[in-house]
């Protein structure tokens, strides 16, 4: 078996043609700073033969400072081994730095890249979709939801709503966090412009804190609206638990937790109904599957995030997905691939990774991850 001989990164950034949104206090008075564009670390894991297989980091900002992670640190772990053996090379990667307290954070992101990589080159090796590797594929389709209605004036969040359903989706994602009775005003807009037939999450980005999530929560309730996502900090593991015992609408959390380490306070402490880990976050198909196995034991519903993330976050994504039951619920991100464009979706591969029509994405049959990159696109993009 041919070992790895060579891991290069790409630290890429673009500017987005319309300023990104912030969801927290002062963000409006941030965005301009930090949220500028949009940034990723993609990642390139090569063998002896010269095959390769591609990953993505997280990254929201500063993407040099991942890449020096994966380039300065897990490159050397991970040169001379196995490819297939992801399982080894993930442990010795979580290995480097657990014992000094890096469990969390860039380390895990940088983790999560490599890990996607060589799951994507295992693929490749053995001729197989990634979602064989885990076991196979129960759907061959999987549903998808519009993400996200972004802040505005009533009229102006329902009519956007409206264009949306007019496209195809019955299911939209609205952000709240802009107060209790605001946040109420704009969704009872969209509900009466766009029916009762189509179905609403609500996403707070941690914006409340226990009181006001309980206020918002029985609004929420009233509007028939799918599930509330994030309403507290992922820290707040107390309010998680007495939100969930306090309402009836489902609870979802998950995209500002790392490994199944995170996620097991939250879910053997019945705080959430839905988990949403964020793959390039989580340790990378190796450990969002280990996130899933555990969820799977609680018989919690899986619906991952995504966000401002890349080809290799959504090609991942696709594959585990597709590998889990029950169905579960993607995120089409069409804020970012049609109000402000993110060119590391789709732009930089040869073929889009997500095939999206009537509320679906199709999972594609190629082998690895489907994830084709032309490198000269993306180096274009990279980091001065």
């Amino acid at each position: 078996m041919p070992k790895i001989k060579d891991v290069i990164v790409y630290p890429v950034y673009s500017e987005a043609s319309s300023t990104i949104s912030g969801y927290l206090p002062f963000s409006g008075s941030l965005e301009g700073t930090v949220r500028r564009g949009y940034s990723s670390c993609f990642v390139k894991v090569v063998v002896e033969d010269g095959l390769y297989g591609f990953g993505e980091c997280w990254v929201r900002e500063v993407p040099q400072a991942t890449a020096e992670i994966v380039e300065r640190l897990l490159k050397k772990v991970i040169l001379g081994e196995d490819p297939l053996e992801t399982e080894v090379i993930w442990e010795k990667m979580f290995a480097t730095l657990k014992n000094r307290g890096y469990s969390r954070g860039h380390l895990i992101e940088a983790m999560s890249g490599v890990d996607i990589a060589l799951w994507d080159l295992k693929g490749k090796i053995l001729q197989k979709p990634v979602y064989t590797l885990l076991g196979g594929k129960f759907h061959d389709r999987l549903k998808a939801y519009a993400s996200s209605i972004v802040f505005g004036k009533p009229e102006v969040m329902a009519k956007k709503a409206r264009e949306w359903v007019e496209e195809g989706h019955d299911q939209i994602k609205v952000k709240v966090g802009m107060g209790v009775e605001r946040d109420a005003e704009n969704l009872k807009a969209i509900r009466n412009e766009v029916g009762w037939n189509v179905e609403i999450m609500a996403d707070a980005n941690s914006a409340y804190n226990l009181s006001n999530a309980l206020r918002l929560a029985r609004s929420l309730e009233r509007l028939e609206v799918r599930w509330f996502e994030e309403p507290l900090p992922s820290y707040d593991l107390k309010g998680y638990i007495m939100l969930k015992k306090k309402v009836d609408i489902p609870i979802a959390c998950g995209e500002s937790l790392f490994t199944v380490y995170d996620f097991k306070e939250l879910i053997e402490n019945f705080a959430v109904d839905i988990i949403q880990p964020d793959i390039v976050r989580a340790g990378g198909i190796t450990g969002c599957s280990k996130i899933l196995a555990l969820a799977k034991a609680y018989n919690l519903f899986y619906s991952p995030h995504v966000g401002l993330s890349g080809a290799g976050c959504r090609a991942a994504t696709i594959q585990i997905s597709a590998s889990t039951s029950p169905e579960t619920f993607l995120t089409y991100e069409v804020y970012d691939i049609k109000e402000s464009p993110n060119p590391f979706s789709n732009d930089i591969c040869i073929e889009p990774v997500e095939k999206f029509s009537k509320g679906y994405i199709s999972v594609p049959e190629k082998i690895g991850l489907g994830l084709e990159i032309d490198e000269e696109r993306l180096k274009h993009f990279l980091c001065k």
